[in-house]
């Protein structure tokens, strides 16, 4: 039984990595399933509409908007610090991406479940 839960743990799936751009730190890096889904919520700028952007992913663990036809960059242009909102979790302020003026560069890439933590640990160490 041990061999086969290893084996499973093996098999890659999709990560979703959102980055700064171009300074290129990471925000957040979470497995991906044909649920997940992502909020972007922040106050237009010049207008002060409340936007919430909101995505998905596909089963290969492409991104998906769910009210655009097709994926876009995610430039944000807000008069306040935006808010990425990871399924239910709590949201997370990009206080420091606004203040550098960046991008948000949302990417997918699989890799085994079982190397996830190492990864996590390596990116602490840097």
């Amino acid at each position: 039984m041990t061999i086969i839960i290893v084996l499973l743990l093996l098999i890659p799936i999709p990560f979703a990595r959102f980055e700064s751009w171009p300074t290129g730190g990471t925000i957040l890096v979470r497995p991906v399933m044909p649920w997940s889904r992502f909020h972007f919520c922040y106050t237009s700028f010049p207008g002060g509409v409340p936007i919430e952007e909101a995505y998905h992913f596909t089963w290969r663990g492409q991104i998906l908007p769910a009210n655009r036809h097709s994926p876009m960059l995610l430039s944000i242009t807000s008069a306040e610090s935006p808010l990425l909102k990871w399924q239910n979790n709590p949201e997370l302020a990009l206080e420091k991406v606004f203040q550098d003026g960046d991008f948000v560069q949302v990417d997918t890439f699989w890799q085994p479940l079982l190397l996830w933590p190492f990864s996590m640990l390596t990116s602490k160490l840097t």
